[in-house]
Formats: C-alpha cells, structure tokens, sequence
C-alpha cells in the first residue's frame, strides 16, 4: 500500500488504516524530536559548562595579577585569550566595577559583557547572557582568599564550543525511519484483512441501496460477530422483502373494499389524461357521497361494518357492469370503467370515453340509482342518500387532483339539487371562488367588527306593546351598505365564523339590552345560538361570562335554540341548558314543527318559550285546511308544558287577530316592523313610553 492511497481514504477500512498509519507516524516523529531536542539541550548545556570554566580559569589568573599589583601584566595577559578566533570579547573590572583591562569585541558585545559583569557584581554568583546574534558571554567572580577583588567576563562566538547533534544522530534517525515504514506497511496489512468483512457488508449495503429487497444474501463465514451481523441483515431483508410485497398489494387498494384507494385512482385518472389526444378523448369522473353510510358505521361492530361495506362495493361494482352497456363509451373495450373508494363515504367512479355532459350525466344517474335503491342486509332495508357530483377530463382539469376537486365541487352543490346529482360548470368555480373571498371578507370584517345586531320588535298580543326583541345578525360595511344573513350565515357555518360571529353578537346584545334597562326601557332580548355555539363545552360558561360583565340582569336574555340541534342530543342539551336556566336565562325553541320532534324529550327539556315557524303562518295566509289546526295544537302542547307561544313571520293584522284568539303570546313579523338598528329601537321604546304617558295624561 502506498502513502498515496492513504489521501483519499474510503470507507470503515481506509479510515482504520489511515488511523493506525498516522498514529504511527506520529509517535516515531515524536520519538525524533524526543532525542534531537535532548541532544541539542545537552549540547547547549555543556556548552554553557566550558564557558563557565573558562571564565573561572581566567578569573583565577586574573586575581593573582590583581593581587600582586600588576597590572600591566594583566593587561598584557588579557590580549592572550582575546586573540583566539572564537573569543569575541575579554574584559576585566575591579570590585567597584570600574575597568581594568578588555580587549576585542563590537560596541554591541561590549554592551552585552558589561550587563554580564552588573549581574555578577549583583550576585555575586557566575552568570551568562546569549547576545542577540547567538554569541555567549559568561561571567565569574575574581576571589582571592576569601575576598572578592572584581569580575571577569568573557564572550564567544554562536556555538563556539556546541555540539551538533544532528550528523551524529543521522544514522538512528535513518534506521527508526525504515522501521516506522515497515510498521506502517505490517500494519495497514493487518487492518486492512480484518476490516475485509466489514467492507463485504459496506458493498451489500451498496448493492441494497441500488437494487431494493430484491438484493441476493451475504455470505459470509467469519464465525465471530460480523458473521452473526450479516445473518441478521440477511434476516431482516427477507422479512422486509415480503412486507414491500405486502405493501405493494394494498398501498393502492381499499383494506376492506378491495376497492382501488384515491392514490390508485388518482394514478389512473392522471395516466389516462396523459394519454388523451384530445378534450373529449379521456372520460368523466363521478364522485358519490353516500351521506347516512356515516351514521350508519356509527352504529355497527366492526365486522358488520366490514360486511355491509362489501355489499356496497358490490352494488357499485354490479353498477358499474350494467352502466358500460347503457352508456356510449369511445373505444369500448379497449379502456375498462374504473370504481375506487375515496374516503369513508365517498365513492368515484371514472368512465373512459364518456365526453359529452349528457352521457356524463346518464352514465352518473344510472350509478346514483344504483347507490339509492334500498339495501336488503341481514333483514333490514337500508337507504344511503347518495349525491353525486361530475366533471369531465380533461376538460375541467389538466390532472386527476384537479378533476376530482371538481367533482367534488359540484358534490357539494348537488346536495341542494332535486336530483342529488350536479355536473360541474364554471358558474360552480366561481361561487366558489366568490365563497372563498367572502369568507376572506367576513374574517376581515369580524376583525374590524363590521357585524352588528339588529333588532326586530316583539309585540305582547295581550296588551299590544312591544315589551321584546329578537336580535338579527347584520354586516354593516364601511360604505354603511347592508348585507343580510342570508348571504353570510351559510359561509360563516362552513367555515367554522359562526361560533366568534354569534358570541360578537350576543355581547353587542347584552351591552344594549342592559343599556335600554338603565334608560328605563327594559325589553327582553333574544338571540339565536348557533349548532357550534351550542356543541362548545363550556357554551354556558361564556354565556353567563358576558351576561355578567354587561351587567344584564338574566331574566332578559331569552336564547333561541332551533328544534334540530336540541334533538341531536337531548340528554347534553340538558346538561348545557341547566346552568343557565338556573340563572335565570329563558330558553326557547325555534323552528317547531320543521323537524322529527321527540316529544317525550322535549317535554323534559326546560323550555319557556315554543316559536311557531312562519311556515305555518303563511299556510293561514294560503288558506290551507290544516293550518289552524296544526295551530291550535301547538298552542295546546304550549299550554300543557306552561310554555309562552311567539308566531313567527306575522305579515298581516287578520294572522294577528287569528294567533291573539287562540292564546298566543307574542308576535313578530313586517306588520310591526323589520329589523331596526339599536338606536331606532331604543328610539321605538321611548316613543311607546312617550304614547302611553299622553294616555295617562289624556285619561
């Protein structure tokens, strides 16, 4: 292996041996510099010892000139060693310091000696000092019989009596160079042959990656832990290798229909679009909403729920046979109908070739049919109420999200059709787009509350005096236009708006309703609750919270709660009702006799007022037979549960004097007026405690 494989290391295997490798190299670089740098401080340290007795020698001579008081000897003696090549300075000072013989050396030598002699004065010990060129001056004491008689210094050249390691250690350094090598080579060898299983297993991951579960099993026969690694790779591949197989059987198909899914559907839908060389060359989709199927798993174990679904998908798939020869599909035979299950309820059906609306629709009605006609299943006959909704592709849709969207599309407009059955158009895209923005609009307006509450008076038919108010929803725009609910209470309970618009309501509400009380004009209010607002755990909490801050007293808030929403749950809407009725909130039920009542519930239910719906009161004005006495019984049942009557949508004064003379309570309609503001009906009381003080005057 050479150094140049080592740069561009691959794998668990090369990276192990670029590690052993490296960690070789650096202990043997480590070693060499370990010896070279102790060679070279014991170089530099015996250096040092030389200078140090030569300096001494050189003290000692010195001190017996001094001391024999020649000092032109000294002098004369000085110019010796100063003569040599390596000596760069001699320099002699008495034990004052001051000179007494030198000789040789630079202005920058005589400088560096002369701190070498202040330190040994200092001292009084040998010092040496390294000139910045390398040179070395040392300095020792001239003593002589115990009495210091002055310093002697001398300098030398750089490495003047240094030894140079290096050549001498050449030949080791050689020898554990070559050894570190072979080490290197043994080494990588050795990593490399145990590593071998290792890369085996990176080669398989490799080929799992490219390949898939298809990929054949390793072998490998290590008998160690590597072996028993690659054994359990082989096991979970296989094991992996049969739940894609499984996977792949059911990713597209319903569990339970063995219907295709909306991946499957869509897949094909997208394919066959693909493949359309023209607007009327692919086909239409019908989407089916089977709109009890819901309710009805709701009250199944799952295995009946199982079970009854098979019988559906078999009804729809015996459809789809007979709608094949009933239709006129381009190409018959070639491209076959394709039925899938969308959702829970949500069928679709996609019929190749079928271009025209009209055989869009006959191919859609035969299906829905199908879909409607009662179910016989385990003695019982069940109806689902299927709608359907149809778009054409690729006219409406350049890909199968887009068709279906539109399918569904116009689903949600065939609820309201007759027919339960729509085929989508662009009007349909553009109320929806129109939807879309108005409930853009509202969330806006909601923010800059542009929803305000009207009033609409409630006349006391015993006395004739408005003494109540039902609360309507207005949305007052900027430019002081008006909107009606009729146009924004659908998209608010679609969009889930009408929870925050009711409670913006009802506080308005209750803060004007309080206001009339302490303006001496009291009137109960009415306002109606939403199916959201009442489906909310704490409805009552809240209520009562803005009740309370408003400063209302109770009794004058009446709530509306239409006869649909308290059937759903009867038993809950009693648990919601009672906090409140306990505090003094009257409740009364609206729309009666528009729903499936259960009155043995209903009767349980703490009720205080019953709504007679206009429908009824417009049956009076058509002249229809059974409207009085339909009438008549509810003001019957009104009087047996102690309950007050209000008659909706009371447009003349012969109804009026109809509903007075069977009892009812209260009325409401055009004949006393529509919807006012809350400052006009503020201004409708004053006026009638104004009329009935003239009365008492008059009187």
């Amino acid at each position: 292996m050479s150094i140049a494989n080592l740069r561009a290391p691959r794998g668990l295997a090369a990276r192990a041996v670029l590690f052993a490798t490296s960690l070789l190299l650096v202990t043997a670089m480590v070693t060499a510099a370990t010896i070279v740098f102790g060679a070279q401080n014991e170089s530099a340290r015996r250096e040092v010892n030389i200078a140090s007795d030569l300096t001494a020698h050189l003290a000692t001579v010195a001190g017996n000139f001094i001391a024999s008081g020649d000092l032109p000897g000294l002098a004369a003696f000085v110019e010796i060693p100063a003569s040599r090549d390596s000596v760069r300075r001699v320099s002699l000072r008495d034990d004052r310091g001051r000179p007494l013989a030198a000789a040789g050396g630079s202005p920058e030598d005589e400088a560096t000696t002369n701190r070498v002699a202040e330190r040994v004065m200092a001292t009084g010990a040998p010092a040496h000092l390294r000139s910045a060129d390398g040179g070395l001056a040392s300095g020792a004491p001239i003593i002589r019989e115990g009495r210091r008689l002055g310093v002697a210094v001398m300098m030398w050249d750089a490495d003047a009596y240094r030894f140079n390691a290096l050549p001498a250690l050449a030949p080791f350094l050689l020898i554990l160079g070559c050894l570190t090598l072979a080490a290197i080579w043994l080494t990588a060898r050795v990593v490399r042959r145990a590593l071998a299983p290792l890369n085996e297993l990176a080669r398989y991951a490799e080929r799992v990656a490219a390949e898939g579960h298809a990929t054949p099993p390793i072998d490998l026969r290590t008998g160690d832990e590597i072996e028993a690694l690659a054994n359990a790779l082989n096991s979970m591949m296989g094991k992996l290798d049969r739940s894609m197989r499984r996977i792949q059987e059911i990713a597209f198909v319903d569990p339970v229909t063995q219907l295709p899914n909306y991946d499957r559907f869509a897949r094909e839908l997208d394919f066959r679009i693909l493949q359309a060389r023209g607007e009327d060359e692919a086909g239409a989709v019908a989407v089916f909403e089977l709109r009890r199927l819901s309710k009805l798993m709701q009250t199944l174990d799952a295995g009946a729920e199982r079970d009854f679904l098979r019988v559906v998908a078999e009804r729809l798939a015996g459809a789809v046979r007979s709608v094949e020869h009933s239709t006129r599909p381009r190409d018959k035979g070639k491209r076959s109908f394709i039925a899938a299950r969308l959702s829970a309820a949500e069928f679709a059906v996609f019929a190749p070739g079928v271009a025209s609306p009209a055989d869009a629709v006959l191919f859609a009605q035969h299906v829905n049919t199908a879909f409607n006609h009662p179910f016989d299943w385990r003695g019982h006959k069940l109806t689902l109420g299927a709608a359907c909704g149809v778009a054409l592709a690729p006219r409406d849709g350049r890909d199968a999200d887009c068709v279906i969207r539109r399918a569904r599309m116009a689903l949600g407009a065939a609820h309201a059709d007759p027919g339960r059955l729509k085929l989508f158009t662009q009007t349909l895209d553009r109320e929806a787009v129109a939807r879309l923005t108005l409930e853009r609009e509202m969330r806006s307006a909601l923010e800059a509350n542009e929803f305000r509450a009207y009033f609409q008076p409630k006349i006391n038919l015993v006395n004739g005096r408005i003494e109540a108010c039902e609360a309507l929803a207005r949305w007052v725009r900027p430019d002081r236009t008006i909107i009606g609910p009729s146009r924004f209470i659908p998209v608010a309970e679609e969009s889930g708006l009408i929870g925050p618009l009711s409670d913006a309501i009802m506080r308005e509400v209750c803060w004007k309703a309080a206001a009339w009380g302490r303006g001496g004009h009291p009137a109960n209010v009415a306002v109606n609750v939403s199916a959201l607002q009442f489906r909310d755990d704490r409805f009552a909490e809240r209520v009562l919270g803005i009740v309370q801050h408003a400063g209302l007293a109770p009794q004058r808030l009446e709530l509306e709660i239409t006869e649909s929403v308290v059937m759903e749950d009867p038993d809950r809407a009693m648990r919601v009702i009672r906090p409140l009725r306990d505090a003094g909130v009257r409740f009364a039920i609206d729309d009666f006799g528009c729903g499936h009542s259960n009155l043995a519930a209903l009767s349980r239910l703490p009720f205080d007022v019953i709504k007679i719906d206009q429908q009824f009161v417009r049956a009076l004005e058509r002249g229809e037979q059974q409207a009085p006495a339909i009438i008549d019984m509810i003001l019957a049942l009104a009087r047996t549960l102690d309950m007050e009557v209000v008659a909706e949508g009371v447009e003349r004064r012969d109804e009026a004097i109809f509903m007075a003379g069977r009892g009812c309570d209260w009325a409401q309609g055009f004949l006393y007026g529509a919807a006012v503001s809350a400052p006009e009906f503020a201004e409708m009381l004053r006026e009638q405690a104004r009329a009935a003080g003239k009365a008492v005057n008059a009187a």
